[in-house]
């Protein structure tokens, strides 16, 4: 099992070296791209060697094995060894220099991650570059290293030796494609220095396997950059001969995808990036060939670092936004930024609560008719009334013939009491204490910049004092009349200061429930509107333990998978940034979710599309923890999954600016043993995806529940059904 886990380790770490040059963590792309470097048998050899002293030395150092496994540690290593492979022969002296280069680029690396890390920067190819550009000014004064080349700088010194590959290329360069083509696809395998179209059409291949944004960014990159240079008719030889159009990719895939969402924006910042790369890489080239040393991939590296750094300079992304949560593929970039905008675009830090029990009704909310103006307009009132509109029992005249009086107040959500204004009477019914405006309130502190507000509370009813710790939902008081209130109801504001009279602050109530006309409706991250009876979501005990996994849970299924009964087990982890996920133990595959007692979650999948795990996945996407038959709710999903390749991969490539595929979730309630107190139940929910508005597929399930856990799973698809049943342990 060690061994295992070592080959695991430095096998992967091998192959995510070549895709770690293309911001992938592909293992295809990994061996598509090892593949191209063996069109030079020298260069693939020492850059397989480099990465695998590199890998030897960072385990010698007790360096972290993440780094060794992604290949974070050993891409700039292979990407010197390539270079001196290319250069020089293979002799002693020549290993003995590749082992000094591979150890000298490893603690660069080391050195300038460290560094740039300090900026939120990614160090790039830099130290490839200095490794590279070190060997190249000094091997020339050793004359034991026998050189392969005439010359370092230009591509055009170089002879033509025959290769097996010979015929190939001479039959394409016969097809007469385009020289903007020609120079693409060379300039793609010259970033790995293998200088003919052969690899670069198999680093195309990778490319366009592993991302069609990455392929579109990186010819539309070069396009822009070749236009420049044609335009302003500039020296053409910089292309034909070294190749160096692999800034204007590189460049292109990095900001247009990876470091950046992919975006219509970041298409833009693409077209203006590009020709400051051509700028640089004339300037650079100038200063370079004083030192006889080639440009390599400084322009790209010098533009990125510009760019990046001014970006996180600014005050608001404005649409084109960093990637925060790196997925290593523009694709994915792309897609989950976009579903989490979409799912979470009203999300908040702090979760907050209506501050009562029951059903109340919003007599005014914000940007009120009556008193919800200007600096206090975010704001509501909330009172208390019965089927037939009224607040009060008749005949109404005393504040408790009031239903709203003596009612719980509830503390929003978690914080500490910063303040408590407290003796000043309740009011006859129909006058108001114009002198307290805000009567009897307490401000509770939530968070930095978020304190909430709550007045017109009974006299001498606070239950807690100032400095107090509240959780959500404590009773903090009950309600009044006091102050500004003709009649007992609760003024409930949101605001960024302490301070009793501060300015209201736009700000959503989490999860609550609204009832207008008859009709039950969920409502998650919005606000509450005038006329509507609100109340907080009432959670179910059943619903809330069987989706309460707790870390080392383990689940196990039975399965009736296509006419064949499968035993799966799922165990419940909480990985080191404290996110909690599902691993399937028969497909590998890993399930992310979420619980914040009142809704469960996923909020991402990695592995098996075929997985139980998967369906269940996409079949428990948002469960709210209280039954509640009458209301359903919606969600989005990943579109990758549901279509064929063809078409995901076309709509992969016009997705940075328009979509046409989606994919959408829906959940509803369907039977109960009792609803006042539920033993058992039975969830139904469709994931359906649609091409515009034609539905393409849909998956329906039904998720049972009894005994306080998740009983059963059915799965329902084109007439064909299968059952999964579990026990949890």
């Amino acid at each position: 099992m060690k061994l295992r886990s070592i080959a695991d380790t430095y096998g992967q770490g091998l192959l995510l070296s070549y895709s770690q040059i293309f911001f992938s963590n592909s293992k295809i792309l990994g061996v598509i791209l090892l593949a191209a470097t063996f069109f030079d048998i020298n260069a693939g050899i020492a850059g397989i060697i480099s990465i695998i002293l590199a890998q030897l030395f960072a385990s010698w150092f007790h360096f972290e094995k993440a780094f060794i496994k992604d290949g974070m540690y050993t891409y700039n290593c292979l990407m010197v060894g390539l270079a001196i492979g290319v250069y020089y022969d293979f002799n002693i002296s020549f290993f003995l220099l590749l082992i000094i280069a591979a150890l000298m680029t490893f603690f660069l690396t080391i050195w300038l991650a460290n560094v740039t890390s300090r900026q939120n920067l990614p160090f790039l190819s830099m130290p490839f570059l200095i490794g590279v550009w070190a060997i190249l000014l000094g091997g020339k004064n050793f004359s034991a290293l026998k050189l392969k080349f005439r010359g370092f700088y230009t591509i055009a010194d170089l002879p033509k030796y025959h290769n097996w590959f010979d015929p190939l290329e001479n039959w394409i360069n016969a097809l007469s494609i385009p020289d903007p083509l020609i120079i693409f696809l060379k300039s793609l395998g010259a970033i790995f220095f293998q200088y003919n179209i052969l690899a670069g059409l198999l680093v195309a291949l990778g490319i366009l396997i592993y991302s069609r944004i990455a392929f579109v960014l990186a010819f539309t990159g070069f396009i822009i950059g070749y236009g420049f240079y044609f335009y302003f008719e500039g020296n053409f030889s910089q292309l034909i001969y070294s190749y160096i159009g692999f800034n204007f990719i590189l460049t292109a895939i990095a900001l247009g995808g990876f470091f950046v969402v992919p975006s219509r924006k970041s298409f833009l910042l693409v077209i203006l990036a590009i020709p400051i790369i051509a700028l640089v890489s004339s300037a650079t080239h100038s200063l370079l060939i004083t030192f006889n040393l080639p440009l390599y991939s400084l322009p790209f590296n010098l533009v990125v670092f510009l760019v990046l750094m001014s970006l996180g300079l600014r005050t608001r992304s404005a649409g084109l936004d960093l990637v925060v949560q790196q997925q290593f593929s523009p694709d994915q970039n792309h897609y989950k930024h976009f579903i989490r905008l979409e799912r979470f675009k009203s999300n908040t830090l702090f979760h907050i609560q209506l501050p009562f029990m029951g059903e109340w009704f919003v007599s005014q909310g914000h940007q009120g008719d009556v008193t919800h103006r200007g600096e206090w307009a975010e704001a509501w009132d909330f009172d208390v009334r019965d089927p037939g509109g009224k607040s009060f029992r008749d005949p109404g005249t005393q504040v408790k013939d009031y239903y709203a009086y003596d009612l719980p107040v509830l503390a929003p959500a978690d914080g500490q009491v910063v303040e408590v204004l407290d003796g000043i009477p309740d009011n006859p019914v129909g006058e108001q204490d114009l002198d307290n405006n805000w009567g009897n309130t307490i401000i509770i502190k939530h968070g930095d910049m978020l304190y909430s507000k709550i007045s017109h509370v009974k006299n001498e009813s606070f239950k807690v004092g100032k400095g107090e710790v509240v959780k959500k939902g404590d009773v903090i008081g009950l309600c009044g009349n006091s102050g500004r209130s003709p009649e007992p109801h609760l003024h409930f504001q949101l605001q960024s200061t302490p301070y009793i009279g501060s300015k209201t602050l736009s700000y959503p109530v989490s999860y609550y429930l609204s009832r207008r006309s008859g009709q039950l409706q969920f409502h998650s991250f919005e606000v509450p509107e005038a006329g509507e009876f609100v109340s907080n979501i009432r959670i179910t005990p059943l619903l809330e333990k069987a989706f309460k996994f707790q870390p080392g849970q383990m689940l196990h299924w039975s399965w009736d998978h296509q006419g064949k009964q499968e035993q799966v087990s799922w165990e419940v982890f909480t990985d080191a940034y404290k996110y909690n996920y599902i691993y399937c133990q028969q497909s590998g595959s890993y399930a992310y979710f979420m619980n914040d007692q009142t809704m469960f979650y996923f909020t991402d999948f990695s592995g098996s599309k075929r997985s139980l795990l998967y369906h269940f996945y996409l079949a428990a996407q948002k469960i709210l923890l209280g039954y509640y038959p009458e209301i359903s709710w919606r969600d989005k999903l990943l579109i990758h999954g549901f279509f064929n390749p063809v078409i995901q991969g076309m709509h992969d490539i016009t997705a940075p600016f328009f979509h046409y595929c989606r994919a959408d979730f829906e959940a509803s309630f369907t039977s109960v043993d009792d609803s006042n107190n539920p033993k058992a139940l039975t969830l139904s929910t469709l994931a359906s995806a649609r091409i515009f508005h034609q539905t393409v597929r849909e998956l329906q399930f039904e998720i049972e529940l009894a005994q306080d856990s998740i009983s059963s799973l059915k799965i329902t698809e084109s007439d064909r059904s299968s059952l999964a049943t579990c026990v949890i342990a």
